[in-house]
This record gives structure tokens, C-alpha cells and sequence, in this order.
């Protein structure tokens, strides 16, 4: 896996730490942000691996959504965000908390998407603009019956992390 800071949150109880143990809308979202990550790391355009990948699980739309959601991520980030190769069995922590905010937009959380963000790897104002398109993804996703199961978090532990470090890397992703 790819490095983290040491300031970056842990591992969200509930949550699987192998991509096997998600469902479909977990397994569609998760490889739509790390073909993202890769894509954009080798300088290529993400968005037509996207619309092929997000039509072949029949919400094409959604790619636009990805896309946009995934900007706001690589431009207000506040640390590095450990992101897995596309192929990779193992979901990082980072990767738990973007399913945990996906879930929470569907579900039409906001607020509780705002603080996930804002308080493990955005800055306050990508939170807010964040929020946008990935309640656009939720709704599309809904649409194809693509439904993010609300996991339950344990009470004593901080979903969201603690203090993160303030730095803004060109490209806010750490691929393996």
C-alpha cells in the first residue's frame, strides 16, 4: 500500500479492509475513484475510463459526478490521500472514509458527509463544494439500484479522525 502521514486517520470500525467484502455499490465506486487516481497520476484524462466503467454497472451519468467529486478532492485536500492501485485486495483508510461520505450522501446525511470530509482530509470549503457531486453520484447510483449500505460505526470511536496535517500536495493521492 501506499503511504500515509501519521496524522492521517485510522480504520472506520464497520467497514471491511478487503474490497471482496463490499457490495456493489462499494465495488462501483471504489474502482471509479482509484481508475481515477491512476488516470490522472499518468497524465491521462479519468473521464472516458469512467463513462465505460460507470456504464458498463449502467449509471453512465455518473461518471461526471466521479469526476467532479474527485477534483474537489485532488484540489482541497488538506493531506494526502492514500489511495489503492485499481487492482489492489485491500481498502485503505482514506478509501473507507470516501465509501463512509458516499453512503452518508445517499442516504441524504449532509451534514455528517460535511464533518467526514471536512474533518479527515478536506479542507472546510472542498467539504462544502464536495458535497455536491457526490449527492449527484448517490442519486444516479440510486437510480441503477446501485444502493450504499449505511454501516454502523462503533460508538467509541472517532469516525473521523483527529487533527490532520495542513499541506496541499499537487496531486492529492497516494497510488501503490
Amino acid at each position: 500500500m501506499g503511504s500515509s502521514l501519521s496524522s492521517a486517520p485510522g480504520a472506520l470500525p464497520g467497514y471491511p479492509t478487503a474490497a471482496e467484502a463490499l457490495d456493489s455499490a462499494e465495488c462501483v465506486f471504489l474502482i471509479a475513484l482509484r481508475w481515477w487516481v491512476a488516470e490522472v497520476k499518468q497524465g491521462i484524462d479519468p473521464l472516458p475510463r469512467l463513462h465505460q466503467g460507470l456504464s458498463a454497472a449502467g449509471a453512465p451519468d455518473a461518471a461526471y459526478s466521479m469526476d467532479q467529486f474527485m477534483r474537489v478532492i485532488a484540489r482541497t485536500a488538506r493531506r494526502p490521500i492514500d489511495v489503492g492501485c485499481p487492482r489492489c485486495p485491500h481498502l485503505t483508510h482514506d478509501e473507507q472514509r470516501l465509501l463512509h461520505a458516499a453512503s452518508l450522501a445517499q442516504a441524504g446525511e449532509t451534514a455528517r458527509v460535511e464533518e467526514v470530509l471536512r474533518t479527515s482530509m478536506l479542507s472546510p470549503s472542498g467539504a462544502e463544494f464536495a458535497l455536491g457531486p457526490l449527492e449527484g453520484l448517490g442519486e444516479l447510483f440510486a437510480g441503477v439500484d446501485l444502493i450504499f449500505r449505511l454501516r454502523s460505526l462503533s460508538d467509541d470511536h472517532d469516525p473521523i479522525g483527529g487533527d490532520v496535517q495542513a499541506w496541499m500536495p499537487p496531486l492529492s493521492a497516494t497510488l501503490h
